[in-house]
C-alpha cells in the first residue's frame, strides 16, 4: 500500500527486505521502515537495520516508520513496534517523521482492518508533503 501510493504520487520505489538491507548500505531520497508488532516490539532484523543506518545520510533525509498491529491492540493503546523503531532511530540522530503509522490488521497475518488503506495513503502523502517531496 505504501509503495503503491508512492508510485501513484510519481516516485520510483525499491522494496528491500530487512535481511537484504543488512547486506549493504541503505540509500534513497526517502525511507519507510516497517515491521510487524510482535509481543510489543519489532523484529530482530529490523532492529539491526535501524542500528546500522548511517546517521550522516539519514540524519538529513526523511525516514518514516510503520508497523502492523492487531486492531484491538491499537484501539487499547498497546505497545508498538513503530514507536520503538522511532525511538531507536531518533536516538541515533536519524530524521524520523512523527507521528508513526500503525496499520491495523484483523488477524495475525491480515487482512488490513477496514479503513487502514485510507490511513496509509494519507500518511504517505503527509510524509511526502512535509519532506518537500510532493509532486
Amino acid at each position: 500500500m505504501i509503495a503503491r501510493t508512492l508510485e501513484a504520487e510519481g516516485h520510483a520505489v525499491r522494496l528491500v527486505r530487512a535481511k537484504d538491507a543488512l547486506r549493504g548500505r541503505v540509500e534513497g531520497d526517502l525511507l519507510f521502515l516497517g515491521s510487524p508488532t510482535r509481543i510489543g516490539t519489532m523484529t530482530g532484523r529490523m532492529k539491526k537495520v535501524i542500528r546500522r543506518l548511517d546517521p550522516g545520510l539519514w540524519g538529513l533525509r526523511p525516514v518514516a516508520v510503520f508497523d502492523t498491529e492487531m486492531q484491538g491492540v491499537i484501539d487499547q493503546g498497546g505497545a508498538s513496534a513503530a514507536a520503538k523503531m522511532h525511538d531507536i532511530a531518533r536516538s541515533k540522530g536519524i530524521r524520523v517523521h512523527t507521528p508513526v503509522l500503525k496499520v491495523g490488521v484483523d488477524g495475525m497475518r491480515g487482512p488490513l482492518s477496514k479503513g487502514s488503506d485510507r490511513a496509509v495513503e494519507a500518511y504517505v502523502r503527509e510524509v511526502l508533503s512535509l519532506a518537500d517531496l510532493a509532486p
